[in-house]
C-alpha cells in the first residue's frame, strides 16, 4: 500500500466508532491505527465482548500495569491453555526451602523473585561491551548477504536479507551453529505465546508442528554442550544453571535456549524490513538520512514507534483492580497495545513518520517497560543501525518493485507487524 492510499484508508476510517470493529479481524491485522485510534476515544480499558479480556490503549495505563508485577502477572499459564508452559502446569511446585525459588518456566513465563534469577542468566549475552566488540562481525554478514543479490538490481528484502540477517547475528551472538540457519527458518513463526490465544486453529495446528522439532534441537544442544564445553554464551547459560541449582533443570534451559533462538531474531527481522519499507513511503524521510548518516539512529527508533514489530503482550490480574478507572476482575487478562500507545496523545502528530521526532527513545513503548522491558532491546537496536548503514550504502535508490502491492500488507497476525514480503529494486553499481 502506498503512503497515499494509507492516508486515504485511514481518512475513510478516521471517526468510525468502536462498535463497527471487529476484533480481531482482517480489517484490523492490516491496519491497526484507526481501531486504536476509537479505543483510546471511547474505551481506553476495553473489554472485549465475550471474552475475559481488557485492551489497554494508552500509554499511561500500560504504565500502570507494567509497573506492578505483583497484581499483573507474567504467568499467563497459570489460567491460559494457550500461554508458554502451560502444558506444564503440575510443575508448579518449588524447590525445597533453602535453595533457588524456581520453576521450571521460562524467563517471560516468571515473576519475582524467580524472573530477577533468570534474568540475570542471559544479561550477559546483552553487555553493551560484548556487542559492540560483535559489530564488524554483523556488519561483515549484512555485506555478504547483498553480495549474494545486488547484481541482481532487486531482492524480496525479508525473506533474503532481513530473516537471514537476524537469525545468522543471533547464532553469532549465542553459539549456534550458522549452517543450521534453514532449519531455523523453516519454523513457523505466526505467533508468540501471548498471541496463541488468538490465532485460528489452522494458525494454532502450522505453529505447533514445529515445537517438537525445536524442543528436540534445543536438548540436543543442552546435551552437547554438557558433553563438549565451549567458550560460548550457551555453555555459560547451562553451566551456569547448573552451579546455581545444583542439577540441571532441563525444561527451563530449553525454554531458554527457544527463547534466545526465535525471540532473539524474529523482531529485529521484522524491525528491518518495517524501516526500509518506511523510508520507501516516506521519500522525504529516506532523503534526509542518505544525507544525514547521523539520522539513523532516530531512523530505527522513529520505525520502532510508527509500526512497533510487537504490537502487544498480556498480563494475568492476580487481584481485583482498577485501570484508568475501570474494575478489572482477578483472573482476567490485560492487552497491552504498545502499537496504540506508540501514537496516543503522549505525541505531537503520532501518525507521521518523522526520523527527527525528538524523544523518541526515551518515550517509545516498542520494548515494553518495568522489569520485564525487553532483554534484548540492545541487540536489536544495534543490528537495526548496522543493517540500515549497510543497505543506504549499498542499495542505492530503493524503491518498490512494481506488481506486488498485496504482499506488502501485513502477515495474517494482528500482533505482529511486518509485510508479508517486500519486493524492492535499487540501483546496481
Amino acid at each position: 500500500m502506498t503512503t497515499g492510499e494509507k492516508i486515504a484508508e485511514k481518512g475513510a476510517a478516521a471517526g468510525k466508532p468502536l462498535a463497527e470493529f471487529q476484533f480481531p479481524s482482517p480489517e484490523v491485522t492490516k491496519c491497526p491505527y484507526p481501531f486504536y485510534e476509537a479505543l483510546r476515544s471511547e474505551a481506553p480499558v476495553y473489554k472485549y465482548p465475550d471474552r475475559n479480556d481488557f485492551l489497554i490503549s494508552r500509554r499511561e495505563d500500560i504504565l500502570f500495569v507494567l509497573r506492578q508485577p505483583d497484581i499483573f502477572s507474567n504467568r499467563t499459564y497459570l489460567a491460559d491453555e494457550w500461554a508458554p508452559g502451560a502444558e506444564r502446569r503440575a510443575e508448579l511446585e518449588l524447590k525445597p526451602p533453602g535453595g533457588v525459588l524456581e520453576t521450571s518456566f521460562g524467563l517471560t513465563s516468571s515473576d519475582p523473585p524467580e524472573h530477577s534469577v533468570k534474568r540475570r542468566a542471559l544479561r550477559s549475552l546483552i553487555n553493551p561491551r560484548y556487542i559492540h566488540s560483535c559489530e564488524e562481525t554483523l556488519r561483515r554478514l549484512a555485506n555478504e548477504l547483498i553480495d549474494g543479490f545486488q547484481s541482481r538490481g532487486s531482492v524480496e528484502l525479508r525473506g533474503e536479507f532481513a530473516d537471514p540477517l537476524a537469525m545468522l547475528t543471533i547464532c553469532e551472538l549465542a553459539g549456534f551453529d550458522p549452517n543450521d540457519r534453514e532449519i531455523f527458518l523453516s519454523w513457523h513463526r505466526i505467533g508468540t505465546g501471548h498471541g496463541r490465544r488468538f490465532l485460528s486453529a489452522e494458525q494454532l495446528a502450522e505453529q505447533s508442528k514445529d515445537q517438537p522439532e525445536q524442543q528436540a534441537y534445543c536438548e540436543r544442544i543442552i546435551q552437547d554442550r554438557l558433553a563438549n564445553p565451549r567458550d560460548d554464551f550457551l555453555t555459560e547459560v547451562i553451566q551456569a544453571q547448573i552451579e546455581r541449582d545444583g542439577e540441571i533443570n532441563l525444561p527451563y534451559l530449553i525454554g531458554e535456549i527457544r527463547l534466545i533462538l526465535t525471540a532473539g531474531n524474529e523482531t529485529t527481522s521484522r524491525l528491518i524490513t518495517n524501516v526500509m519499507k518506511l523510508l520507501i513511503e516516506h521519500p522525504d524521510q529516506l532523503a534526509k538520512v542518505v544525507a544525514d548518516r547521523d539520522l539513523v539512529p532516530n531512523a530505527i527508533d522513529e520505525a520502532l514507534r510508527y509500526e512497533c514489530p510487537t504490537q502487544w503482550t498480556s498480563r494475568l490480574v492476580m487481584q481485583d483492580t482498577e485501570i484508568g478507572g475501570v474494575a478489572v476482575p482477578k483472573g482476567a487478562f490485560v492487552l497491552m497495545l504498545y502499537g496504540s500507545a506508540n501514537r496516543d496523545d503522549t505525541w505531537t502528530d503520532p501518525d507521521k513518520f518523522d526520523i527527527e521526532r525528538p524523544s523518541v527513545r526515551e518515550l517509545n513503548m516498542a520494548f515494553g517497560g518495568g522489569i520485564h522491558r525487553c532483554l534484548g532491546s540492545p541487540i536489536a537496536l544495534a543490528e537495526g543501525r548496522i543493517a540500515l548503514e549497510v543497505m543506504l550504502d549499498r542499495l542505492k535508490n530503493p524503491r518498490f518493485a512494481p506488481g506486488h502491492e498485496e504482499e506488502r500488507e501485513n502477515i495474517d497476525n494482528f500482533q505482529k507487524r511486518v509485510p508479508k514480503k517486500l519486493f524492492i529494486e535499487f540501483d546496481t553499481p
